[in-house]
C-alpha cells in the first residue's frame, strides 16, 4: 500500500514539474498554430523613438516621470559592450538590448562615456543628464526572446505586418 502511494505521489510530482514555459508554448501552438510565446523570460521589445538615441544610455523613470526608478551601473554597460546597443531593424524600428519599458528616458551619456565612469552617477546627476522624458513614438512587446531562431528576420517580417502579432505598450 505504501508503495502504491509513493508511486502515485512520484507520478503526480513528475507531471507537475513540467516546465510552465513548455506547457504555455505547447498550449499556444495547439490553439492558434502560430501565436507568440509570452512566457517568462527575456522580452522582445521593439520600439521607435522620435529622435536618434541609439548611442545613449537609458534610465527608467517613475510612473509620474518625476524621479528615476532604475538605471544601469557603468560596469554593466562596460561588460556588455556593443551588445547593449539597440539592434537596427526595418523602417527605423529598434530592438531593445538595455531593458527599457514605457517609462524610458534617455540621457546625454553615450555608452562609451558611461562605461568609462569609475562609479555610478548620483540620481541628481542622472536627472540633469536626461535629454528626453518622452522619447517613444511606438513600443511593443513581441514575446519571449528565446522563441526566435532568426530574431532580426522575424522582427522585420513583423514590421512588414505593422507589428500585428505583437502587443502595443504605449
Amino acid at each position: 500500500m505504501k508503495i502504491t502511494y509513493y508511486l502515485a505521489a512520484t507520478t503526480f510530482l513528475a507531471a507537475a514539474c513540467q516546465s510552465p514555459k513548455e506547457s504555455m508554448k505547447n498550449s499556444a501552438a495547439a490553439t492558434t498554430g502560430n501565436q507568440l510565446d509570452f512566457s517568462a523570460g527575456p522580452p522582445t521589445i521593439v520600439y521607435k523613438t522620435k529622435q536618434d538615441y541609439t548611442d545613449k544610455v537609458a534610465v527608467i523613470l517613475t510612473l509620474d516621470k518625476t524621479g528615476i526608478a532604475s538605471y544601469p551601473h557603468p560596469q554593466d554597460i562596460a561588460k556588455r559592450g556593443n551588445k547593449v546597443k539597440p539592434l537596427m531593424l526595418a523602417d527605423g524600428y529598434l530592438l531593445d538590448n538595455q531593458g527599457i519599458n514605457q517609462n524610458v528616458a534617455f540621457t546625454s551619456y553615450t555608452f562609451e562615456q558611461y562605461a568609462a565612469l569609475p562609479q555610478a552617477p548620483s540620481l541628481e546627476e542622472l536627472k540633469t543628464r536626461i535629454i528626453d522624458k518622452e522619447p517613444l513614438q511606438y513600443m511593443c512587446h513581441c514575446g519571449n526572446r528565446n522563441q526566435f531562431t532568426s530574431l532580426e528576420t522575424t522582427l522585420n517580417s513583423f514590421i512588414a505586418q505593422k507589428l500585428a502579432p505583437c502587443k502595443t505598450l504605449n
